[in-house]
């Protein structure tokens, strides 16, 4: 999941915030126990005031375990996001496909194949070439079929699919001695 500022809601951005501050606050008590020690001898209370090393009281204690539960509960929240919001991640139909009233329901290839159009023009000359041929493919086609198609050196194709894969466009799939290069 890749975190843009502007692509942030409230929940989410709130989320990273509790998260940071509770690993924060978790990492303060955990170096930083307090020194105030009460021993109870039976007879009589003992107050040390020096600290000694890994001794918590029952505050330290409530204190760790509500920081971990609140880092596990916003982590999984931000780590699920994509899954609890569906509709709020996933891009919004482009405003140059007007929709029609009267227009036939696409097929899932077929939106697919208009979103990944709406890609091209953002990248780069060669990574235009080589989504273009991926998207001519109907978007699955062996990386050696890219470099045979495309004209590209190995290592031209490899560098821009790296690229690609990294801004979360394509995926790339071992098969055998090659990968499956798929759009996403």
């Amino acid at each position: 999941m890749a975190f843009g500022i502007s692509s942030m809601n409230g929940k989410e951005l709130f989320a990273i915030v509790i998260f940071i501050s509770s690993v924060f606050i978790l990492g303060l008590k955990l170096m930083n126990p307090t020194p105030l020690v009460i021993w109870y001898t039976g007879e009589d209370y003992i107050i040390q005031t020096e600290q000694i090393g890994d001794v918590y009281t029952s505050t330290d204690v409530i204190v760790l375990i509500a920081a971990s539960l609140i880092i596990c509960a916003s982590g999984l929240y931000l780590l699920l996001y994509e899954q609890i919001h569906p509709a709020l991640t996933s891009p919004t139909p482009p405003s140059h496909y007007p929709v029609q009233e009267n227009t036939p329901a696409l097929s899932p290839l077929e939106e697919r194949k208009r979103k990944w159009e709406t890609v091209l023009p953002t990248l780069k000359e060669d990574q235009q070439l080589i989504y273009q041929t991926i998207l001519d493919a109907d978007g699955i086609i062996p990386q050696s079929d890219i470099v045979e198609k495309t004209q590209l050196s190995k290592s031209n194709v490899s560098r821009s699919l790296d690229m690609l894969e990294s801004m979360g466009l394509i995926e790339k799939r071992r098969r055998g001695m090659g990968n499956l290069i798929l759009l996403k």
